[in-house]
């Protein structure tokens, strides 16, 4: 079921799942104007940035404190999946051929 607007034609073409994805740096083609859609690519290299910050603070501290750590570091992992969800999408420029000279 579609639920998601696509920001070129403004229709809900996307689902959920689709938009899950596109957190994942994963292009998407709406169905209805062929546009090509992404998540906003900023907001995904801010995102991604916590997420390394994630792994490395926390898998450093369960190396030398506890391995309690580990369970924080996947309730962070937990979270900013679910921030993923909440970035925007954003449409992305035509293709443009490139006719070889």
């Amino acid at each position: 079921m579609a639920a998601i607007s696509c920001p070129h034609c403004k229709e809900k073409t996307f689902t959920s799942w689709d938009k899950f994805r596109a957190g994942k740096w994963v292009m998407l083609k709406c169905p209805s104007c062929g546009s090509r859609v992404c998540a906003h690519p900023l907001l995904l290299a801010v995102l991604y940035f916590f997420y390394v910050w994630d792994v490395v603070l926390f898998g450093f501290l369960t190396f030398l404190a506890t391995p309690w750590y580990l369970a924080v570091m996947a309730g962070v992992w937990l979270i900013l999946e679910f921030f993923t969800y909440y970035v925007p999408l954003r449409a992305l420029r035509p293709k443009t051929s490139t006719a070889g000279s």
